[in-house]
Order: structure tokens, then sequence, then C-alpha cells
């Protein structure tokens, strides 16, 4: 062990770092990572964060460029002024969604300076493979990238973040290939288009519909895009409001302060592995006038409509398709009066009928399927595409597809009579994970309960996160290095379970996990006259073609990896003592939009991390 140790302070000590003040906050379970102290003549000298032997030699010199080493385009440098807030991306910038600099170097963190400066907070930040979206802090959406501005794959720049919608006080954004939908404070979902061309208002454009409540016609004003508003069918009950939205490939999920669960089609894909969770729905036809008539349409999955599509030919040819002779009272989904790119394509939201009683806490959209929590029991319900064992059934469960709601059991790798409930879902492309807090006995203490990260589904990258580069995995199975994991508490002197505070899973398949590794005994660290709490360990992992998890190369890790601070070195908001970048939570003393307008004061921020498409980012978001 005193060897483990003087290896890793000898690793420190070859980097130039300085070693400062006192972490007193241990970090206990086997195989994890921990800080340890090292003492010298009698006294406390220092600190070194030391990487269990799973991971031991990804930090290593030969891994990441040392702390001498320029990284970035010229001038990348992050601001240094006091309340600067920096938002800092990397990864892929094929189609300028990470940048818009033509010197951009995806292999180290930058700027984006378009959503930096002084106060500057975001409250949401998206990325899709084309076009990106955020929403600044006076609730307005902006949007940039070739997919957006509609420029040609070659294009050596693109312009900056183009404000959209304005107005609506948005909170939450989540992007498809053809739409934004948005979420505004007051509990409606608006949609608008993710290309600048087809936002313009003409006269041909048709009418805004909004709710009965609306007093715009006093004045005939016009709104400064085309958007539309999606109304629920029922319609929502007194007082309630959608407070969540999520996004797959061609479906949306919607969630209500009353925990009910609305879905709506994107595409004509949008229940290709039943993912919709109805097969029913009402699309508005773009050879109408009039948006009050539309057109009953089933949308059927693809196992449905030819169960012998991923055969051999011969073999189809002795055993046919059935032929299904479709209703009459619906419409084939490839009408040619149906624009899928049109925002208007589907303009209702329909309450998922299976759902119906069922109290929800949380939505979660993966590319093909969609989860969602009970509020009461954690349990997960799943149903959509399964493949690659995504929908976490077992591994006897080899169906492609799951058509309806089916509960996951979440307690297969656990000893008899362990309690296990879902706190937290994630999901992106073909994986998903599920934190779950488990405990034995019927009244549990602070030290009986444990919190792990359970992944299942699609690991050829790593993205399961268990070591491993499994293509399918049906059986949860636990995340290492940050299962597990407890934290001492120096106040209440005992071991407390550390969660995870985020888990952001890419389409393309990396995650990062922020561990809500705050100090428990109330340290502040001023820095600038500034008071900031830090401590939140940001981990990446899965794949890495694209530089996308900021290590400086290529190569996927299959196990969450801390992200070092070298390549963030020289920013205010960035330490680089510990040699690993740790999110910070602060208040500025005036919070700012993307306008230079002051919107509050002594505004609470938080850092805040998105894995997006093939690209990564950290930006301060506004704690609302």
């Amino acid at each position: 062990m005193q060897a483990h140790f003087a290896r890793s302070a000898r690793i420190c000590l070859r980097r130039g770092v300085r070693w400062q003040g006192i972490h007193t906050t241990a970090v206990s379970g086997r195989g994890r990572a921990g800080l340890y102290m090292f003492i010298a003549g009698g006294g406390l000298v220092g600190a070194a964060f030391v990487l269990p032997p799973v991971y031991q030699d990804i930090l290593e010199e030969c891994d990441v460029p040392g702390a001498s080493t320029s990284f970035g385009a010229k001038g990348s440098k992050v601001s240094t002024g006091k309340d600067e807030l920096d938002t800092i991306t990397w990864g892929a910038n094929q189609y300028h969604t990470v940048s818009t600099d033509a010197s951009y170097n995806p292999k180290s963190p930058s700027p984006f300076r378009s959503m930096s400066g002084a106060g500057v907070a975001l409250r949401d930040l998206a990325f899709h493979e084309k076009h990106a979206a955020c929403v600044d802090a006076s609730g307005d959406i902006y949007q940039w990238g070739d997919g957006f501005f509609d420029l040609p794959s070659d294009s050596q720049s693109s312009p900056g973040p183009a404000l959209t919608l304005s107005g609506k006080d948005i909170i939450a954004i989540t992007l498809s290939q053809y739409k934004v939908y948005a979420l505004s404070r007051s509990g409606k979902v608006y949609v608008l288009s993710s290309k600048q061309k087809a936002q313009a208002v003409t006269d041909e454009t048709p009418g805004m519909r909004s709710s009965w409540w609306s007093v715009s016609w006093l004045w005939n004003a016009k709104p400064n895009i085309d958007h539309v508003e999606l109304l629920p069918e029922p319609k929502r009950q007194q007082s309630e409001k959608f407070v969540s939205i999520s996004a797959g490939r061609s479906h949306i999920l919607a969630l209500t302060s009353h925990g009910r669960t609305f879905a709506a089609p994107v595409t004509s894909f949008a229940n290709s592995h039943g993912q919709l969770g109805m097969r029913k729905v009402q699309l508005t036809s773009s050879s109408q006038t009039s948006l009050s008539t539309r057109m009953p349409v089933e949308l059927l999955p693809n196992a449905l409509v030819d169960p012998f599509a991923r055969f051999a030919p011969a073999v189809r040819t002795i055993s046919p398709a059935p032929t299904v002779s479709p209703p009459t009272t619906t419409t084939a989904p490839r009408d040619e009066t149906l624009d899928e790119t049109d925002i208007r394509y589907c303009d209702m939201l329909f309450e998922v009928p299976s759902l119906k009683g069922v109290d929800v806490a949380q939505v979660v959209a993966g590319s093909r399927s969609s989860y969602v929590r009970t509020r009461k029991e954690g349990r997960v319900l799943g149903f959509g595409a399964n493949e690659f064992g995504q929908m976490a059934l077992g591994g006897a469960y080899t169906t492609d597809f799951v058509p309806a709601p089916t509960e996951i059991i979440l307690t297969r790798g656990y000893p008899g009579g362990t309690n296990v409930k879902c706190i937290d879902v994630a999901a992106g492309g073909d994986i998903v994970y599920f934190t779950v807090e488990t405990s034995k006995g019927a009244v549990p203490t602070s030290s009986d309960i444990n919190i792990d990260l359970l992944a299942a589904g699609m690991g050829q990258f790593g993205s399961l996160g268990n070591a491993g580069y499994i293509q399918a995995q049906g059986t949860p199975v636990k995340v290492k290095v940050i299962s597990g994991v407890k934290e001492y508490n120096e106040v209440t002197r005992s071991n407390q379970p550390l969660a995870c505070k985020l888990v952001s899973a890419s389409p393309t398949g990396h995650t990062i996990v922020l561990l809500d590794t705050f100090q428990l005994d109330g340290n502040v660290h001023a820095q600038n006259g500034d008071q900031t709490r830090k401590g939140r360990d940001v981990l990446v992992w899965g794949a890495n073609s694209n530089y996308q998890l900021g290590l400086g190369k290529r190569s996927s890790m299959a196990v969450p990896t801390p992200l070092p601070s070298v390549s963030f070195i020289g920013g205010y908001d960035v330490d680089d003592q510990l040699n690993r970048m740790m999110a910070r939570e602060r208040t500025v003393s005036a919070l700012t939009d993307l306008k230079g307008k002051k919107v509050a004061k002594n505004a609470k921020v938080e850092q805040s991390v998105v894995a997006g498409w093939g690209c990564s980012a950290m930006y301060w978001k506004v704690v609302q």
C-alpha cells in the first residue's frame, strides 16, 4: 500500500502539482478512487487522488499531456475575470455545432465564446448531429449549426447562435432531426423547426394555435418565428401542467405534474419498435388548409407489418408474410400529404393508454425506446427496441421489441431480501442507466444504504462501464468505480452513499457523470473574492472516436475515468491542483442572458455537463 501511495505521489510531483490545502473527504469501497493524505516529518504535507488498479494507468504521463502543454487553438483560453462563466466544448465539430471557429481543435476543450462571459449562464443546452440549441437565462432559445443555417457540408465556418423563439420563458429543450421541442415554465410544450428557413413567418403560414386564455388577438401580434404549441389529448386537468420532456429518434415523451405520461410521433417511424406506447394517433395533412381536421393513422411496429423482414429471401419465399389489410379508419403512414419535416406533422400529445392511472415521476426516451419511473415505489417500466437488451429484461428475453410497458426487474443481481428502488433513469442511443438505492431490513440506517449505477444495452464501445466491450447486455450490470461508493460525513461522523448528481448519455455511445461529491463539512473555497463550492467529480467513459471524452486520445474507455483538468488549466472556473475536473457551484453578482441583459442579482449557478452527438460540453447552468 505504501508503494502504491508513493507511486501516485511521484506522478503528481513530476507534473508540478503544488501541495496546498487539506482535503479531508474520504472515499471508501473496493476498487474505488479515493483521496489519500500524505504525511512526512510528522506533519500533513498534501493529498493526492489515487486511482484504483483497474484504471491506474489512465492518467499516466504517456496518456495525458503535462501541465505545461499548450492546448487548443491560439487565443482559446477561458476567461479569468470576476463572475466570468465559460461554456467549454470538445469533440466532433463537422457541422459546427461545438464551435464556429475554423481553427477549432477537437482534442482540447475550448470555450464557446458566444455562450461565455460575465454572468452568462444557461438554462439548458442540447446537441444533435447537424444542429444545436440552448436556452439562455431569460428563457429564449438560440440555435446554430450547419443544419440550422442550411450550409454545405464542406463549409469552413458557420455563424454563431441565432435567437429564434423568445418571450416564452423556456426552461428545457430536447432535439430531433427536424424539430426542436421546448418546455416553458408555465407547463406548455412548443415545437419549432431545426432549420432557419422553415421558421420564417409569411402570409401563407397557418395561424398560430394558442390556448383559449391568450390575448394576443387584441393587438394582432405576429410571432417572431413559426412555432406550434402541442395540446394534450385528453385535456389537462385544472392546475396540471407539463414538467418534463424527452425526445428519441422519432418520438417524444412528456410528463405532467399529475404523473400522466403523454407521447407523440415525430416521424412515421415513431412506433417502429413499439416505443410510442400506442398505435392510433392523429396527424395533420399538409394539403389541408384547416388545422381542425386531422387524419387518423395507425402506426404499426415493423415486426407486425412484416414479421419476416429480417429473414433471408429463400425463407421468405417458403413462408411469405401474411397480408394485413389496413383498417378503413386509418391512413397509411407514408401518405404523400404528410410532411415529417413540418412542425405541424403532429400538433398533439396523446396520453399513453396503458399508463393511465400510473403515477409516473420520470419519463426518458432512448433512440428507439421509452422508460418511465413510478413515483412512490421507484419501479421502472420500459417499451420499445430490444435488439441490444436495452429493455433490461434479462438474457433469456430475446425479442427484438417490447410493444407495451413492461416492468424491468432490477433485483436480479442482488441477494434475496434486498430492497431495490430506482431513483433515476438515463438513456441515450441503445443504452440505459438506472440509479438504484439498495438496503436491507424494514428500517435501514444511512450506513445500510448503498447506491449503484446499473447499465444495460449496447456496450460495444465500453458504454456499460463494467470494463468490458459487450455488444448486447440484457441483464443490468453495475458500472464499476462509482457503484457502491460511500463518502465520509464529518458532521455526522458516518459513511453516506455517494449518488450521481447527473448522468448524461450520448446517442453516439459515450457517457458523462457528475458525482455528487460536495464536501459535507460545509467547507467553502474563496477565490477572487467569490465564495465557490467545488467537489462534483466529472467521470467519462464509452466511445471516443471524436475525442469526445476529453482525454486527449481516441481510445475508448470501458470504465468511468476522471476528466483530467490539464486541458482546462488557466481559467477562473478550473482547479488545477487536484489534477482532475470538478464541477462547481457558485453565486454571481449579476446573471446575464445572451443579449447582455441583466436578468437577476446574486443568482446561484452550477456547472453541468451534456453528452452530445459525438461531442461533450460543460456549462454553467442556472439553478431554478
